[in-house]
């Protein structure tokens, strides 16, 4: 510890310098007087210390100095009070050794107003060091103080807001505190229960609870999580989750309880519907006619009902977690795994097959689709899924696909036979024109070939095609037409054909009308279009519309269809047939003649039930 000295010391000092250096030069005189009055030799001269030391007193370092110069300047002054030739050796070795006494004096002195400069230096900086720590301490204690005034505020108000009940109690259980909180759990108001036990919150045949919490309590125990049954103001009864926290004073010592009540009321009710919801669920699951599964957001199965387990003959152990992946057919394990992991992570619904072993060791096929799960935040919960034995509805579709192929080979073989046949009828009518003389007939029978051939075409387009049911028309117009180019020796440098036709495929009806409407157009236009070997262009398109209509235009850039043409003959079968096979599509014909001619037919696809 460093002991500091009052600076009120040497400001007092300081005021009196002036004080004390006048003594010192009074002294200096009158003992400068008496010595040169009265020569007392080194008895006098020895006195010249105590102005110097009067002087030293004053914390000015100079003032001594100059002090002991005077007195000095007195000493040598007094050995000419009498003639030089008076000296003695002893008066100048006097006066040398008092000239001595006064400087070692006054560097003594000199040195000790140092070394008080050098203290009241440290003084001061230690002074100013306590002053600024007592300030910062001052501070720090005066913001501790803020901080602890708001910690006790915001306590009380946390206290106070609280929604939960907060009661702080004796050891003997008598009310001293209620907030907020307690008011709206229990119904009392804080003038009706402070200084009253803790056990009027107590139903009659609970009241034995109290002593034992509050021994607890005693003894420095805490009680947390308690749920227990308590009684309000109106009498009825609440489900309240109590925890209870010894108070202690400065010294440890137990002087008093808090008690923090929860109102878990509407939870238990929640909790109890909860279970009784899951009962239901889980008869329902059991009676359910499929199996049942659910699992949680790790993938891990956490129920599987009583079907599944009749089904597979296992535990609910021997099932739950990843155990149920033991059941799935090896080469269908690796696929399952991974949709069934893809689903989680994806967090959409899912549906797979695959064979599941039944308790007899025979693998069954199973459909099993899954959804997922979420709560009213939105969060992952998993998922729950069913699962159905699909394995006589594969046997069933196996057989139906059998049936289908057979079908379709049947249907293969009838179009083939029927294309042969329409074949041997179109050779045998070539074989009797060959005997018939009359041109007009002659003529007929060409044009009945012609007829047989495009249905013939049509029955080998099917025989080619991957469904029997639809024929794609881009690909039939195009065979028909180039068969009746051939049949009619059209030279193909002279007339050229511009076929435009969309993606359309049509049933076999509208597309053998089709064929046999464009087969009677395009046999007109070879026949009377262009004489004389005359050169043009035959043009055919098929449009599908959005409506559902088709437009068929077949035109050509010939001579036209002149007043007495085939057309105005009433007797002209190709007309008739052309105009019979539009109805039957329910088609608007048009006609445009002039520089060429120009069929136009609006129709729709015709429509039957589907023949299986």
């Amino acid at each position: 510890m460093i002991m500091t000295i009052p600076s009120s010391f040497f400001l007092g000092m300081i005021r009196n310098s002036y004080s004390i250096l006048g003594v010192a030069l009074a002294l200096i005189a009158v003992i400068g007087a008496v010595d040169w009055w009265l020569p007392l030799g080194l008895t006098i001269t020895s006195l010249y210390v105590v102005p110097v030391l009067i002087a030293s007193r004053i914390p000015y370092p100079r003032i001594t100095f100059w002090v002991a110069a005077t007195a000095s300047c007195v000493t040598i002054l007094d050995l000419f009070h009498s003639p030089l030739y008076a000296l003695t050796w002893v008066s100048a070795v006097n006066r040398a050794f008092a000239l001595m006494v006064i400087w070692v004096t006054a560097l003594l002195c000199l040195r000790r107003q140092r070394d008080e400069a050098e203290l009241l230096r440290i003084n001061e900086d230690i002074e100013q060091q306590v002053h600024e720590r007592t300030s910062a301490l001052a501070a720090v204690n005066q913001e501790l103080e803020v901080l602890r005034a708001e910690a006790v505020s915001e306590l009380v108000a946390i206290v106070k807001s609280s929604d939960d009940a907060i009661i702080g109690m004796t050891l003997t259980g008598m009310i001293q505190s209620w907030n907020g909180g307690a008011e709206r759990v229990y119904g009392y108001s804080a003038e009706e229960v402070l200084g009253r036990p803790i056990s009027v919150l107590c139903p009659p045949n609970r009241l034995d609870e109290v002593p034992m919490m509050l021994d607890r309590i005693a003894r420095g125990e805490h009680v947390r999580n308690v749920e227990m049954v308590q009684r309000r103001k109106k009498g009825d009864r609440i489900d309240v989750s109590l925890t209870i926290s010894p108070v202690k004073d400065s010294d440890g010592c137990v002087m008093g309880a808090s008690a923090i009540a929860r109102d878990v009321t509407v939870k238990k009710r929640i909790e109890a519907a909860l279970r009784e919801s899951e009962a239901r669920f889980r008869m329902m699951a059991d009676t359910a006619p499929v199996m049942v599964w659910m699992a949680g957001p790790d993938t891990h199965i956490t129920f599987i009902n009583r079907r599944w387990l009749e089904f597979t003959g296992r535990t609910m152990q021997e099932e739950i977690g990843d155990n149920w992946f033991t059941g799935i057919h090896v080469d269908d394990l690796d696929r399952c795994r991974k949709s069934y992991l893809d689903a989680f992570r994806s967090e959409q619904p899912f549906s797979l097959e695959y064979r599941l072993r039944r308790h007899d060791g025979e693998y069954r096929w199973i459909m099993d689709a899954g959804v997922p799960l979420f709560d009213e935040d939105g969060r992952f919960g998993g998922y729950i899924g069913t699962c159905m034995d699909l394995t006589e509805r594969k046997d069933m579709e196996d057989q139906l696909r059998r049936m289908l192929k057979e079908k379709e080979s049947l249907l293969r073989e009838v179009h083939h036979r029927v294309k042969n046949n329409l074949q041997v009828i179109s050779s045998l009518l070539n074989l009797q024109s060959a005997s018939i003389k009359d041109p007009v007939v002659n003529q007929l029978f060409r044009e009945c070939q012609v007829r047989i051939t495009s249905i013939a075409l049509l029955h080998e387009t099917l025989h080619r095609s991957h469904d029997l049911s639809h024929i794609k028309m881009g690909e039939y117009i195009r065979t028909l037409t180039g068969h009746l180019f051939r049949s009619y020796g059209v030279d193909p440098t002279l007339i050229t054909l511009d076929l435009t036709v969309d993606d359309v495929e049509f049933d076999i009806d509208t597309g053998l009308t089709c064929g046999l409407i464009i087969d009677e157009l395009v046999s007109n236009c070879l026949k009377h279009a262009f004489v004389d070997h005359g050169s043009g262009t035959v043009r055919i398109a098929l449009l599908d519309h959005v409506d559902g209509t088709f437009t068929l235009r077949v035109s050509d850039d010939g001579i036209g269809i002149p007043k007495d043409g085939v057309l105005n003959n009433p007797d002209s079968l190709g007309l008739e047939l052309v105009s019979l096979l539009a109805e039957k599509l329910d088609g608007h014909t048009e006609l445009t003649s002039g520089f060429g001619t120009e069929w136009r037919i609006r129709f729709q696809q015709l429509h039957y039930s589907e023949r299986v």
